[in-house]
């Protein structure tokens, strides 16, 4: 049977009672209270876990993650690096390592690690379409693309790969190959929240090439699963007037100015259809 987190609080704070493996049972304790959501008290134990010895990578790795969790990156790098260094064949602290220094914006550096993550797990599939991410917010788009090429090579049932292929082909103006990409994950995984998010984005590009009959219908299929987002209701609204289809534009509208009678976009819309 599995030991609890209460369970393993026990233990180890037993083991403290009697000087024996401290530092791992500060460092369990560490981990249990972060699992419980205490991540001051965490924190609290992997600190003493240094305290008895520095060159504890599990201490310094938990500190790293309590920072991140914390929202401090820096702090969560200095740690996760002390922990790299002490650990360099783990791939998952590799990959922990790239996150944070893809949240702090360093995707250089975010890249770096989750290439090395790689290295010890090819088939790291999270790893493959989080560096391809970084690819792509660096504007490097052909290469992201065959970063999300390799991350569908792993798990083809990777919606947020191809809906971010599809962003990507978008930036280089192949609306047609995106369109495609798009169109098959909607088809393959209706229910997830990726195909919705696709349907809004067909409708983005078709709203710009003129096919606005058929941009109003992936807007309106989108609304099934986002009935309440303004933004949605607007493009849809927007959609429906350009293609003529009055009374679909002044439903989206009202049910905007419900949401928020002060929305000025909407109001600004209905007055110009009530001109129309």
């Amino acid at each position: 049977m599995e030991l609890t987190t209460d369970d393993i609080i026990k233990k180890a704070s037993l083991c403290l009672q009697k000087g024996v493996n401290k530092v791992s049972a500060e460092v369990a304790l560490g981990i249990a209270y972060f699992e419980k959501g205490d991540t001051p008290l965490a924190m609290q134990h992997y600190e003493r876990a240094l305290g008895l010895c520095s060159d504890s990578a599990e201490a310094h790795t938990g500190l790293g993650i309590s920072y991140a969790r914390s929202g401090d990156v820096s702090k969560s790098i200095f740690h996760l690096e002390k922990a790299w260094k002490l650990s360099p064949e783990c791939g998952l602290l590799a990959n922990w390592l790239a996150d944070a220094y893809f949240d702090s914006g360093n995707l250089e550096k975010a890249i770096e690690f989750y290439s090395a993550a790689l290295q010890q797990n090819s088939t790291d599939s999270n790893a493959q379409n989080d560096m391809a991410d970084a690819y792509r917010l660096k504007g490097d788009y052909h290469t992201a693309i065959d970063m999300y090429d390799r991350t569908l090579a792993i798990d083809p049932h990777d919606t947020n790969a191809m809906l971010e292929k599809a962003q990507c082909l978008i930036q280089l103006n192949d609306h047609q190959q995106a369109l495609t990409i798009l169109t098959r994950l909607i088809e393959d995984f209706p229910a997830s929240r990726d195909s919705a998010t696709s349907m809004v984005v067909c409708g983005t590009i078709l709203n710009k090439t003129g096919a606005f009959s058929d941009a109003y219908s992936w807007f309106a299929r989108a609304l099934e699963f986002f009935p309440f987002n303004r933004t949605v209701l607007f493009q849809a609204a927007m959609s429906a007037f350009s293609a003529d289809n009055k009374s679909e534009c002044l439903k989206h509208l009202q049910k905007i100015l419900e949401l928020n009678p002060a929305d000025e976009r909407a109001k600004a819309l209905m007055q110009k259809v009530s001109r129309k």
